[in-house]
């Protein structure tokens, strides 16, 4: 792929080339050094070169990979984890990945299949004999070369002494090829990890499918814990050997010593499926599966819950008898124990209610909502407690139902997906090819998601395109006031596109230079957009245009810089559309509050100890650490010097990833991990309590991962998008 005209030129003294592919912490370009040796250089994205979390990951990445420089392995040639967009070269491969190589042609078999196997066993040997555990074997990262298989991608690897780094909400490798040691605790993580990882990807490579694959990622991990794996595709000594890494214990898995001589002594007709077997992309087999056990319906010793996410508890699932999968026998949403007690009354209506019906609080415009007006009275009729495990993307709430990006049920792509907010249930799921973990956009009846060179537009009712916009680049951020669309590109562009037919209103090239797709609001008539300033890659003003024509209106120069995904405005907006700034800063610690268009009414909240805040027409409200490790809620003055006003302790820990509080009408809802409280802003009281099937997932996003609607919380968590009710068990 051709460099794009934002892409630098230079890194490090190494001059880029080609793109040779994104992923979810980087670019990955095709460079050259000043010998003139090519090398495949890696840059980590720029909304996450801020992120401590990150940084520590990609330096991770370094050391594993400097430390398995062999034939088996891109062996590292130079790296820079502390620069302000950090990178590393790695020795240039050419080749393509496992799973490209399936998708297009089919399954291995033979002389291939066994050089890959081999080969892999030989890049685990080397890895493991130098203390390093890749906790990531998957097809992605295993790279097809002239001259064999090579293993890429470190990125969560440690040596075996060190400790797991593990962040709340975030999963650490891949479920489909995850060992179950790995799910259930990741400090017991051993090379027999990545022999069981190795069974999984040769199954893949062998049928094109996963041991565990199953409809949702929640199952997949289900089964990788407690299921045999579906190996009857496979053909003799190879199943076996197969079978034998896929051990549930790991004691009782091989080494890569007896891999070797096991795989040296199969015969060459048990390389590829069992005769018979279809080996077309896609096709299905005529023999059995190897069969499932019967699940058991009530308690699901759901490890695979607590592996995902590093949590702790014990979860229920339950099925619907009202649904049409409720007379399957499967599993269904899990449900924590405390779900089960007898509903309250809830809250009056009255008690709840915002200014205006539906009122956005965290984000401050229309497209990008978090909360919504918190009444009862707006409970989606025959609401009931659910979890959509195959909805994992960003989503936003309209006309009683969720509006999300997902993977594609295929295993490739990206789906959107129209959920109803009552029952969970999908109303349609289309293909989108959406380009990054962004929320959709919604205006009207309009629904606009971001894809690769540009964003289409579909149909609320029933997902049909509508249109299509092609630019150059995706289009990013996007966002809506009912009239158009805006949103960013990775040049800092800034576009306005009519919501009827795609039309581009207005365009403002490079208005945001130096932040690739920053964080666009609306407040009535004005755009606002976070632009840099000078080689800072955080925004250091706020630039606020006339939402007709593009024309600057103001600007604001912010007293610290803020983080670009971070920008917010909260009401009340003047007849202008201007507002109050909310946004974490970067670097540093804490909060910058300003208003629009005024850089003496500035206050900084820079204390370490804000893990998350939001703000709303009266005050900001925020999570506060306290020295015991468990937190607490509090208001902050805005007015004056930031103090906080009253504090109330929630008795749950939360992390600087926590997601914002939604705080609507006369309550606040705080969610950290899959511990929730909801507090009355009054009494200044926490009044009822919740857990949620599994802690919520950032996934290294920016959207939020919580709404709020009509007195319901719907939650995006590491097992899908969950919707509970808040108040099932008061404090």
């Amino acid at each position: 792929m051709a460099l794009r005209d934002n892409d630098p030129r230079e890194i490090g003294g190494y001059e880029l080339l080609d793109r040779l592919g994104s992923g979810g912490m980087g670019t990955v370009f095709l460079a050259r050094a000043e010998s003139g040796r090519p090398v495949a250089l890696k840059i980590i994205h720029e909304q996450f070169a801020a992120d401590a979390e990150f940084r520590t990951r990609f330096r991770q990445e370094v050391r594993a990979a400097r430390r398995v420089s062999g034939a088996f392995t891109a062996p590292v040639v130079d790296a820079d984890p502390d620069a302000a967009r950090p990178w590393m070269a790695t020795a240039y491969v050419p080749g393509r990945t496992l799973r490209d190589r399936v998708e297009s042609e089919g399954p291995l078999s033979g002389a291939e299949l066994r050089a890959l196997a081999v080969g892999l066993v030989e890049a685990l040997r080397e890895l493991h004999q130098v203390r390093v555990v890749h906790r990531d074997l998957k097809p992605d990262n295993v790279l097809l070369t002239e001259d064999g298989p090579r293993v890429i991608d470190f990125g969560i690897s440690r040596a075996p002494d060190h400790q797991t780094m593990t962040v709340t909400g975030r999963i650490l490798g891949t479920p489909p090829y995850m060992s179950p040691e790995q799910l259930e605790a990741p400090h017991r993580v051993t090379p027999a990890s990545d022999v069981f990882s190795l069974g999984a990807v040769l199954v893949y490579a062998t049928t094109g499918r996963g041991p565990f694959d199953a409809g949702s990622p929640y199952m997949t991990a289900y089964n990788v814990v407690h299921e045999p794996p579906e190996v009857a595709e496979l053909s003799g000594t190879v199943r076996e050997i197969v079978q034998w890494c896929l051990a549930k214990e790991p004691g009782e898995r091989p080494g890569p010593g007896d891999l070797l001589a096991a795989f040296r002594g199969a015969p060459e007709a048990d390389w590829g499926p069992r005769p018979g077997i279809p080996t077309t992309p896609g096709s299905t087999s005529p023999v059995p599966a190897t069969p499932r056990r019967r699940r058991r319906p009530l308690l699901v010793a759901l490890a695979t819950a607590v592996a995902l996410v590093a949590g702790t508890g014990a979860y229920v699932a339950w099925r619907d008898e009202g649904s049409p999968q409720g007379k399957t026998g499967g599993p269904s949403a899990p449900v924590t124990p405390s779900s089960q007690a007898p509903r309250t009354k809830l809250p009056d209506a009255t008690a709840l209610a915002a200014v205006t019906p539906y009122s956005p609080v965290s984000g401050g415009d229309s497209g990008n909502t978090d909360a919504y007006a918190d009444s009862p009275a707006r409970r989606p009729e025959g609401w009931r407690r659910w979890t959509s495990g195959s909805t994992r993307g960003p989503c936003v709430f309209v006309d009683a139902s969720l509006v999300c990006t997902a993977p594609a049920s295929g295993g490739t792509g990206t789906d959107v997906v129209r959920i109803d907010a009552a029952t969970g249930r999908t109303i349609w799921s289309v293909r989108a090819d959406v380009e990054t973990d962004g929320a959709p956009a919604v205006a009207g009846t309009t629904v606009a998601v971001s894809t690769t060179g540009g964003f289409r537009a579909l149909s609320l009712s029933d997902g049909r395109v509508l249109w299509n916009l092609r630019d150059e680049d995706a289009v990013l951020a996007l966002t809506s006031d009912g009239r158009a669309f805006y949103g960013t590109a990775q040049d800092g562009t800034v576009l306005a596109v009519d919501t009827t037919d795609g039309t581009v209103r207005w365009r403002r090239p490079g208005l945001a230079q130096g932040l690739a797709y920053p964080r666009v609001r609306v407040t009535g008539k004005l755009v606002h957009v976070l632009a840099g300033g000078g080689d800072s890659n955080d925004g250091s003003r706020v630039i606020s245009l006339r939402a007709s024509d593009g024309a600057d209106v103001k600007q604001t120069k912010l007293g610290r810089s803020c983080a670009p995904w971070s920008l917010a405005l909260a009401p009340p907006y003047s007849a202008d559309g201007s507002g109050l700034i909310v946004c974490r800063a970067s670097p540093g610690a804490g909060y910058v509050m300003q208003w629009v268009g005024d850089p003496s009414a500035y206050l900084d909240l820079p204390e370490r100890t804000i893990a998350a805040l939001t703000a709303n027409e009266r005050n900001a409200y925020g999570v506060l650490a306290t020295p015991a490790g468990a937190n607490a809620f509090g208001e902050f003055d805005v007015q004056g010097q930031g103090t906080v006003l009253w504090r109330v302790d929630l008795e749950f820990g939360c992390d600087n990833l926590a997601p914002a509080p939604v705080v609507t009408g006369q309550r606040a809802y705080v969610v950290c991990g899959d511990s929730g409280a909801v507090v009355d802003l009054t009494q200044h009281a926490v009044v009822s309590r919740f857990l949620l099937p599994a802690p919520i997932s950032q996934s290294g996003g920016t959207e939020a991962p919580v709404i709020v609607a009509g007195g319901v919380v719907y939650a995006r968590t590491m097992t899908g998008w969950s919707s509970v009710d808040p108040y099932a068990a008061p404090a």
